[in-house]
């Protein structure tokens, strides 16, 4: 089985402000926690009807964070951020399916906390 990527953070390119990114993208990010893998990263993009791609933008052998691009598309507009991923190894070794108490799940939010943005 493959490695899974789990998020530690998310940033936006040098010189690109975060007021000229689409409200879905916004919408997204505020979506995200840490400890969020990959695939869970994709299908809240999905749902918030975005397109999402990853492309590394170096090699990032196992139990390393890496830089990765992420790539937004809409239909009508496209932007990009970074994502710190860490690639963590599959320690099961065998073919087993994941089940639902494994999966992260999102930190209660605090009602007086504001937008990441």
């Amino acid at each position: 089985m493959a490695d899974s990527y789990l998020l530690t953070g998310l940033t936006l390119p040098q010189g690109v402000a975060h007021e000229s990114l689409p409200g879905t993208v916004t919408l997204f990010v505020s979506d995200c926690w840490p400890g969020m893998s990959r695939t869970q990263m994709i299908a809240r993009a999905k749902r918030r009807g975005l397109r999402l791609s990853f492309r590394a933008t170096a090699r990032c052998p196992s139990g390393v964070t890496g830089v990765f691009e992420l790539r937004f598309n809409d239909g009508a507009v496209e932007c990009l951020m970074l994502a710190r991923l860490q690639r963590v190894g599959n320690s099961s070794g065998g073919n087993r399916r994941t089940r639902r108490a494994d999966v992260s799940r999102p930190p209660a939010r605090d009602p007086r906390q504001t937008r990441l943005f």
